[in-house]
């Protein structure tokens, strides 16, 4: 019998040490590991991939490195706000949405690209393929380093199952992470969905993790 679960949540790891590289994000990663050399033509530069490609996960250690702050929103900053920062800048999920007026965001990639400071922005699409209103702003967009985070290779899927499993204080073994992996869609959204369920259905059934609990899980998405 199936008994209801509780969702206590769980802890991202965002060390470096679980930051994968492959050849789908081996760019961006890179730049950060050799910045601030990076960053001698251009203050500001902008990762963008799919949800779950691991933007934060970079701009985490990115932070860690040059003593960034992050922003996920700037809506309810003012331009009173622009010549306060002393400190590197990470805008979070950059979208044309009201989370960031796009006149404030012109007036601090301007106010950047004047100081000393290097801002990071993650997009979840290319920035300029984005709907912006402002010309300007698309005009500053082609002025920046922007990287792509593209979709995983086999080599990042297994991996990102593995630190997905492990965030969840969750440890399978190779043949079942290899088993999930050849059965899944290529993507980040589909690796964090079946982890997701498998973890659901073990604790909905009390029972370990095995492949019928895998096997249900896959066919359920």
């Amino acid at each position: 019998m199936k008994q209801k679960t509780l969702n206590f949540g769980y802890k991202d790891d965002y060390s470096f040490k679980n930051l994968y590289k492959s050849t789908c994000n081996e760019v961006a990663i890179n730049y950060i590991n050799e910045w601030p050399k990076t960053s001698i033509n251009t203050k500001i530069f902008c990762i963008y991939g799919p949800s779950g490609s691991g933007k934060t996960h970079i701009s985490k250690v990115w932070m860690e490195k040059s003593n960034a702050f992050i922003f996920n929103n700037i809506r309810d900053l003012s331009f009173d706000h622009l010549n306060k920062f002393d400190r590197n800048l990470i805008f979070e999920d950059v979208a044309p949405n009201k989370n960031w007026p796009e006149n404030l965001l012109f007036e601090f990639i301007n106010e950047i690209k004047s100081s000393n400071l290097s801002l990071l922005i993650t997009c979840n699409s290319d920035p300029l393929k984005l709907k912006w209103k402002t010309n300007d702003l698309v005009s500053r967009f082609t002025s920046f380093t922007n990287i792509e985070i593209k979709l995983p290779d086999d080599f990042l899927i297994k991996k990102l199952l593995i630190k997905q499993f492990a965030d969840r204080q969750i440890s399978l073994d190779g043949e079942q992470i290899e088993y999930i992996s050849k059965r899944i869609e290529r993507s980040y959204s589909s690796i964090i969905k079946i982890v997701n369920r498998i973890d659901n259905l073990a604790l909905q059934h009390k029972k370990a993790i095995s492949k019928y609990i895998i096997k249900e899980a896959i066919n359920s998405l």
